[in-house]
């Protein structure tokens, strides 16, 4: 009996674990559908497994897709996987952040009404849709809405953030808006509207219910930038109005492609390429900013 209840033992240990291929050159097919899959995003689980979405070209457009891999390395939806939204038209790189029960927040841009906007969808741990079909309207002001990134509310809502052309493409703003658990805007502000251009912003939460942001801006006129604005929890600016300065290197040298992380304190660490040394090309330089908006370094 000893014998047999270790033959089982292992062969159920070896059945559950034998789900994740052992060849690097074959992997786990998360998608392996007709036509492309592309522009992949991937966030755990919180069970040791992931989420990922993807652009998906299987039915002649553009449309948004997502899969749930557990563990062990078992697709948990759909083969693959689910519809997160194929509306008419193109949809273009999702972005997504983790509900804290199993499922996902995932937003992209939208060009259903002819121009980009930015529209989300929620997926439960199980697969199924929580908002209206092909997701909800972030935005839909005139122009182009683009380089969205968003972060998790801590309360199954995330804040989302993009840049905004309403103004026209060359005059575009930074916007933001909070987004609960059931889909409902809670608010929606501007961050920064500063004359020319603000562009490919970054965030992340200030570890109470509200975001740090940071963004490129060409205000300037001949260089781009690099500025930040904190958030509260209920869509206030709390720092200076339109931003607070992060770097402003002169001679016509360019800041851009930022990162950002906090610092534990609701302040954040900030790095970008920088080009103020002309002759050796592009570097690399970080500013760490307090919870107040006083630039540390």
């Amino acid at each position: 009996m000893r014998a047999i209840f270790i033959f089982t033992f292992i062969f159920v240990t070896t059945f559950v674990y034998a789900q994740w291929s052992s060849n690097p050159s074959i992997n786990n097919a998360v998608c392996n559908y007709t036509g492309s899959q592309m522009n992949v995003q991937v966030v755990s689980d919180g069970a040791g497994g992931a989420i990922c979405t993807w652009v998906d070209s299987r039915n002649g457009t553009q449309d948004i897709y997502a899969q749930r891999i557990d563990a062990s390395g078992s697709l948990q939806w759909n083969v693959d996987g689910i519809a997160i939204c194929n509306a008419i038209s193109d949809q273009y790189f999702p972005r997504l952040v983790t509900d804290a029960a199993g499922g996902a927040i995932i937003a992209w841009y939208d060009n259903r009404a002819g121009n980009y906007d930015i529209y989300a969808q929620h997926i439960n741990a199980v697969g199924a849709v929580q908002w209206a079909a092909d997701g909800v309207a972030v935005t839909t002001q005139p122009g182009n809405q683009n380089a969205h990134q968003l972060v998790a509310d801590g309360s199954g809502g995330a804040i989302i953030v993009w840049s905004d052309g309403a103004g026209g493409g060359a005059n575009a703003d930074i916007n933001a808006q909070h987004i609960n658990n059931a889909g409902t805007a809670l608010w929606t502000i501007s961050v920064c509207n500063a004359f020319s251009l603000q562009n490919t912003p970054q965030l992340i939460s200030d570890g109470n219910g509200g975001a740090i942001i940071t963004w490129e801006d060409w205000r300037n006129y001949s260089q781009a930038d690099i500025y930040a604005q904190r958030i509260s929890f209920g869509g206030s600016p709390i720092w200076g109005y339109n931003g607070v300065l992060i770097c402003s290197e002169s001679n016509l040298a360019h800041q851009y492609s930022t990162k950002i992380v906090s610092d534990g304190a609701s302040g954040a660490i900030i790095c970008w390429q920088d080009q103020r040394n002309f002759g050796s090309g592009q570097d690399i330089y970080a500013q760490k900013i307090n919870a107040s908006g006083l630039v540390q370094w």
